[in-house]
């Protein structure tokens, strides 16, 4: 059984360093996805790579300069964090919104937690309206819930609603149960009962369990029987 065992791990190594030495010479030949893939390895020392900063980030910097967004957040990230690099939290910022613009909207998710850090809440949001708008649902529920409450730049409650839409549209359950509320109290909307159920049963079949328990508690009100 000890031999078996150490057969194992044998031909598991054997497999890992010949799949990080075709990784590289993809990485050599120019592939931007093999030479980020192969300087994620270095910066983790994951499947057969010896850990090294430096020449992860060495390769992270050749393919986010064929503009590989997930390069061009790491590259952001060793400058964050002064991985093989020195650490510049300017070069970092920029970095990452490069990689935004090339659609990594991790990378943005990034962008509103170091400016939200920082203090400045003003960048932060204009990095969560960047995510909002690129249809990240997250984004638009928080954004939504700060101008319902209040608590937005310029807040405003059809702003609110706006990006309830967004994300209700995309079958978000929480956004149809929040749209539904906004029908039944005439909040940003006018009241509308036919509409605060149509978004209810939305966000039911969303899955939402709160909408769910309304129905059924509204079904059962009503003379219905569980069967």
């Amino acid at each position: 059984m000890k031999h078996l065992w150490l057969m194992t791990c044998v031909l598991l190594s054997l497999t890992s360093c010949h799949g990080i030495y075709q990784l590289r010479r993809a990485a050599i030949a120019g592939d931007p996805s093999a030479q980020y893939e192969y300087g994620r390895r270095l910066l983790t020392g994951q499947k057969g790579a010896i850990r090294s900063y430096k020449h992860a980030f060495r390769w992270f910097s050749k393919a986010a300069d064929s503009r590989e967004p997930r390069a061009m957040a790491a590259v952001g990230l060793c400058y964050e964090r002064g991985l093989g690099v020195q650490r510049s939290i300017q070069k970092a910022r920029k970095w990452y919104a490069a990689a935004v613009d090339e659609g990594n909207d991790n990378a943005c998710h990034t962008l509103v937690q170091m400016e939200a850090r920082a203090g400045n809440l003003k960048g932060a949001l204009q990095w969560l309206e960047r995510m909002a708008d690129d249809d990240s649902v997250p984004a638009q529920l928080m954004l939504a819930s700060m101008h319902l409450n209040g608590t937005a730049r310029n807040a405003s409650v059809e702003e609110g609603i706006r990006y309830l839409r967004y994300a209700a549209m995309q079958g978000d359950g929480e956004a149809c149960l929040m749209l539904s509320t906004c029908y039944a109290t005439g909040k940003g909307v006018p009241k509308n009962e036919e509409l605060m159920m149509g978004w209810l049963v939305n966000a039911a079949e969303a899955g939402n369990q709160t909408a769910v328990d309304i129905l059924t508690q509204n079904w059962r009100s009503k003379g219905g029987k569980k069967k």
